[in-house]
């Protein structure tokens, strides 16, 4: 491996978990989130990509958002929007055309601002009709602070009118829940919410969920409205929590490693490792 090039986007780094390429019209075009503002997202062409060019860089509203995911399929960005505090906006979705890849035009917003959400961390979009996002809601009812936010499936067939499709939360971690609370970790506590929904195409009746302090979990979603448990595994203890990102195998893993292909007719839950250190934990 060597380095090829680098940009320094006008100085305005700190690169967030979005990252996306678009090939079109011979040029390829790289959409960049940001971990925090000002800046809300930048576009390079990197057609030559020992000479890549920064075509667009927009600003974000205000210093309390941040767009720290994005995502770009069939013609589409897009762009994840959370919050500092619960009840402050924009907090949601916002879908852009792609028609001129270096000119993302606005088409569509989903508000999932409320008095008890923050809005949305992640987006996760391969093309096709939905999008999984990691998200409170308008109506959400944490049952505690951390617990905000849960998969929720959007439907994208009309880009300028977005619309709830599903959600599923981690029983226990809403107000009014049958289950009783999970119980809190003694000395870290990121939280019983989701960080990442991913969703690989060639397998779309299952989403893998990074649920943070609640584990690795797998879900049934070929009925979108009602998605359902299919496994979890929770290695909390011994491990200190946090399980960042779970991605569906072909290539399985779980915040770093995994041993098991889930490629079998019966969805199994991969063996996990590499927590971080607490030291570099914080919410986000």
């Amino acid at each position: 491996m060597r380095l090829l090039s680098q940009h320094d986007l006008a100085g305005r780094g700190n690169c967030g978990e979005g990252t996306a390429l678009l090939e079109q019209g011979g040029r390829r075009y790289l959409y960049l989130a940001h971990e925090q503002g000002p800046v809300n997202y930048s576009v390079l062409d990197v057609t030559d990509p020992t000479a890549p060019g920064l075509l667009t860089q927009t600003t974000l509203p205000h210093g309390d958002v941040r767009s720290n995911s994005l995502a770009v399929a069939d013609g589409l960005l897009v762009v994840a929007y959370q919050v500092r505090q619960p009840g402050q906006q924009p907090a949601g979705i916002e879908i852009f055309d792609l028609g001129r890849p270096a000119e993302p035009r606005r088409i569509g917003f989903l508000d999932l601002s409320g008095p008890r959400s923050r809005g949305t961390h992640w987006v996760g979009y391969t093309g096709g009709r939905y999008a999984y996002l990691a998200t409170g809601t308008a109506d959400s009812r944490p049952a505690h602070p951390l617990d905000d936010q849960f998969p929720v499936i959007v439907d994208l067939s009309e880009p300028s009118r977005p619309a709830e499709a599903g959600r599923w939360w981690l029983p226990g971690t809403q107000e009014g829940d049958d289950d009783p609370p999970p119980a809190r970790h003694e000395v870290f506590d990121s939280g019983f919410r989701a960080h990442n929904v991913n969703v690989d195409p060639q397998r779309p009746d299952r989403a893998y969920v990074g649920y943070l302090d609640g584990g690795a979990i797998i879900l049934d979603i070929a009925d979108v409205g009602s998605p359902r448990l299919v496994s979890r595994l929770d290695y909390h203890p011994p491990m200190p929590g946090f399980t960042h990102t779970m991605l569906p195998r072909r290539a399985a893993s779980c915040w770093r490693s995994a041993t098991k292909p889930l490629t079998t007719t019966r969805p199994t839950i991969p063996s996990c490792s590499g927590s971080p250190t607490p030291a570099t934990r914080r919410r986000r």
